[in-house]
């Protein structure tokens, strides 16, 4: 079956290039969304907070892909830039560790039609080296109870404030160790709340994983 899947699933993207071509939204290019000379563009941040591993700075063209992909519904750009992350960052987890996501308010994820937390999740899962056959499993373990306002615009202290009690664990169990991931991380207040929660329910260490980290002024 997960064969069969997977077979489907690369004939889809085929499919999809022939009808839909990637083309670089720094350049313009086609081949790629970043084709390979845009991607000094992508900056690389450090990562100087313990536990959390970022990627690339939320500005310039990286900004502009979250944009597309989150209001223009262009998701397919999500499985280049993992592929484009993992040749970047070292990001080594135990055998036993599960993968999880940021959830997004029910009516947001309906109007978007994909949660981009999940599905960067799910490449991962798919592409993180593992010493056993089967990838890494990705469970939703986290649900929105609170149907808070979005964060954007809020200072860091009204983020705090806005996401307090907003997840709830609805895990079938409790993992021992458990990859948090989310698209961007701007002030951490929401991936923190989620961390909160997750040891809360019994989970002992919890790493948090974005594409993107908003560097504060």
């Amino acid at each position: 079956m997960g064969l069969r899947l997977n077979i489907l699933s690369k004939a889809t993207d085929v499919l999809l290039d022939i009808l839909f071509p990637r083309i670089c939204f720094g350049c313009g290019r086609e081949g790629k969304y970043v084709c390979d000379k845009c991607e000094i563009f992508l900056i690389e941040v450090e990562n100087n907070i313990p536990g959390l591993v970022s990627v690339w700075e939320y500005e310039g063209l990286m900004e502009k892909l979250i944009w597309k992909i989150k209001f223009d519904r262009k998701y397919h750009i999500l499985e280049e830039l993992v592929e484009k992350a993992l040749h970047r960052i070292e990001l080594s987890l135990p055998e036993s560790a599960y993968i999880t996501y940021v959830p997004m308010r029910k009516n947001r994820e309906k109007e978007r039609g994909f949660n981009q937390a999940a599905l960067i999740a799910r490449r991962l899962g798919q592409l993180l080296p593992r010493r056993k056959q089967q990838p890494f499993r990705v469970l939703p373990m986290l649900k929105k109870v609170i149907d808070n306002r979005s964060q954007v615009g809020l200072n860091p202290k009204e983020r705090i404030e806005n996401v307090r009690d907003a997840f709830a664990f609805e895990g079938l169990f409790v993992p021992e160790n458990v990859l948090l991931v989310d698209d961007v991380y701007t002030t951490g207040a929401t991936a923190k709340e989620c961390v909160r929660v997750l040891k809360k329910a019994g989970v002992k260490k919890v790493w948090i994983f974005t594409l993107a980290r908003k560097l504060q002024c």
